[in-house]
C-alpha cells in the first residue's frame, strides 16, 4: 500500500443545488441553449469532488475529481503526524446568504473525523465522514502506511 485516499464530505446544501439545476434546465432545455448549460452546471456541482492522498513517502497531493475519476491534481502540505487521532467533532455554519440574513440561525453538522498531530500540537483536520466505520477503516490504514500511534477516542 503506497497511499491512502480520503475523499472529501459533500455538503447537501450543494447536493440539492446540483439536483434542482439538472431538474430546471430540463424545463429550458427544449427551448434554449442555457438549459444545456444549466445541465453542465448542475453536473458539474453534483460531479466534482475533492480527495487527499497521503503517500507514504509524505508527498501529499489534493485531487480534484470529476465523477471519481481524478481530473487535476496539486501538492499538498500536512503536518507530518506524532500521532493520528480519531474522534467525534461537531460543525457549525451560518444560514446567511449573501445580503439577506437567517435571522441568525446556524446549522450543526456532526462528523467524525481523523487528524493528524504534530509537534507543539498543532494539528490538521485530513479526513470527516457521517460513517464511524469508514474512519476507523482510515485511520487504522494510515497509522499502519505512515508508521504512527494510532489514538482512538471513538471507543470512549
Amino acid at each position: 500500500m503506497d497511499s491512502i485516499k480520503l475523499k472529501e464530505y459533500k455538503n447537501m446544501k450543494a447536493k440539492y443545488i446540483g439536483i434542482g439545476l439538472l431538474l430546471f434546465s430540463i424545463f429550458i432545455m427544449t427551448q434554449e441553449l442555457s438549459g444545456i448549460i444549466l445541465t453542465l452546471i448542475g453536473l458539474l456541482v453534483l460531479g466534482v469532488n475533492t480527495e487527499i492522498e497521503v503517500f507514504k513517502n509524505f508527498d501529499n497531493k489534493l485531487n480534484i475529481t470529476l465523477f471519481n475519476i481524478k481530473f487535476f491534481s496539486i501538492k499538498k502540505n500536512l503536518i507530518y503526524p506524532e500521532y493520528i487521532s480519531l474522534f467525534g467533532q461537531s460543525f457549525s455554519s451560518n444560514n446567511d446568504f449573501s445580503t439577506v440574513s437567517a435571522l441568525g440561525s446556524t446549522a450543526e453538522f456532526d462528523f467524525y473525523v481523523i487528524r493528524f498531530f504534530g509537534e507543539r500540537n498543532r494539528n490538521d483536520i485530513i479526513f470527516k465522514s457521517k460513517n464511524k466505520e469508514e474512519v476507523l477503516i482510515k485511520g487504522s490504514e494510515l497509522s499502519i502506511l505512515l508508521d504512527v500511534e494510532l489514538v482512538n477516542k471513538l471507543e470512549n
